[in-house]
């Protein structure tokens, strides 16, 4: 199985976290919590999705395994059932990750070698971690430390990028990226279906429970720039209502 495959629902709750966190929580934030300065904001979306999809999408087959890089901490989500591992980052710095030159692997670096190194992209480029890669025994001992024997790799799992991208409060772009350890794109979903209309926000999705398994189914964060409140089409809802 090398194409990409897709869980509507897991893939739906997920979007869905995401966006709660840009569009409703960060500016929620921001209005209870006005500061002269507001540093602290680009740590801030990272925990508000997290926090989102401990409530929306872990349960049943769908598990967090927690992972820490130096003092940030990071979630890979694992579907249990299909085998398959996530992590959630922007598009900007996906794309950072292979151009930066480091000491040590960035996080997605080692998931993509360790989980995805059987796959290959129809159409390889060369990046500059052709240039110096990282020891095979680093990057075990890496991605070791990162899932501490909560993933088996021999299990055949494999790791897919659900990368983003937002303007203000809004969610303009989610995609769901296949990737091999170079980077290179073997295939790519977007999600854009999933992200909630305006005027559907005033509906919210509910927390899933201990039966969720009925469907077949990070270091360096991208900061783009934080409005306060709820985006204009919602505040033109709730005056109507």
């Amino acid at each position: 199985m090398d194409g990409i495959h897709i869980n509507e629902n897991l893939m739906r709750r997920i979007v869905r976290s995401i966006d709660k966190a840009i569009a409703d929580d960060i500016p929620q934030y921001l209005r209870e919590h006005y500061k002269e300065t507001n540093n602290a904001i680009i740590q801030l979306r990272g925990d508000y999705i997290n926090e989102n999809l401990r409530n929306l999408v872990v349960g049943g087959d769908i598990e967090f395994v927690p992972f820490k890089r130096y003092v940030w901490q990071g979630r890979i989500i694992v579907d249990r059932a299909e085998k398959i591992t996530y992590t959630i980052t922007t598009q900007k710095t996906l794309r950072a990750v292979p151009r930066k030159q480091r000491d040590k692997p960035h996080f997605l670096q080692t998931l993509l070698y360790i989980e995805n190194g059987g796959y290959e992209a129809p159409v390889k480029q060369m990046t500059l971690m052709d240039l110096f890669p990282f020891e095979a025994e680093a990057l075990e001992n890496d991605y070791n430390s990162i899932v501490e024997g909560l993933i088996d790799p021999a299990e055949g799992y494999r790791h897919y990028v659900i990368a983003y991208d937002a303007e203000g409060s809004e969610l303009r772009d989610v995609q769901l990226e296949f990737l091999d350890k170079d980077f290179n794109i073997i295939e790519t979903a977007s999600l854009n279906e999933y992200i909630k209309p305006d005027f559907a926000r005033l509906t919210d999705v509910e927390p899933v429970d201990e039966d969720f398994n009925d469907e077949t189914d990070g270091e360096a964060k991208g900061l783009v720039t934080i409005k306060s409140g709820l985006r204009p089409k919602l505040r033109d809802v709730q005056k109507q209502a």
